[in-house]
């Protein structure tokens, strides 16, 4: 069971992902993630979260975060965040569209020998694929 030292540490190594990371420092994956971190249930490894922030910066090179909460128990840390950027590469297999996006992202992390060992995510892709049009303006989030 983690201590508070622990839970500010994690706190702390997911703040930094969140704003360096996701803005373009993936070389810090290799000393946030476990060799055989899981993503959503499946193996990614390190090479899986840095993948991932490369593809987004592709689609959106002026990506910023929002950490909206953050809190942490036990060996995990949950942050809500919201991100946001402009459609100037290509993302998801749609073209530029130069429209702004903000996309609103849930994560859960647990850590284990001081990384992460594991991360469950949830992203309002819905949400970002009609701000990229790739969904007519009229369809509607239940």
């Amino acid at each position: 069971m983690a201590d508070r030292a622990d839970s500010e540490r994690y706190m702390n190594m997911a703040r930094r992902w969140f704003t360096e990371g996701w803005t373009g420092n993936i070389a810090l994956a290799d000393d946030l993630f476990s060799e055989d971190v899981r993503t959503n249930g499946v193996v990614a490894g390190v090479a899986g979260p840095k993948r991932r922030i490369q593809e987004r910066l592709a689609g959106f090179p002026d990506l910023a975060t929002t950490i909206e909460d953050m809190f942490s128990a036990h060996d995990k840390i949950v942050a809500r965040l919201v991100w946001r950027g402009t459609h100037t590469g290509s993302y998801g297999g749609v073209e530029a569209t130069g429209k702004p996006v903000e996309v609103r992202d849930f994560a859960v992390w647990r850590f284990a020998d001081g990384k992460v060992a594991e991360t469950s995510t949830i992203q309002d892709q819905f949400t970002l694929l009609k701000q990229i049009g790739y969904f007519p303006e009229e369809i509607y989030a239940a």
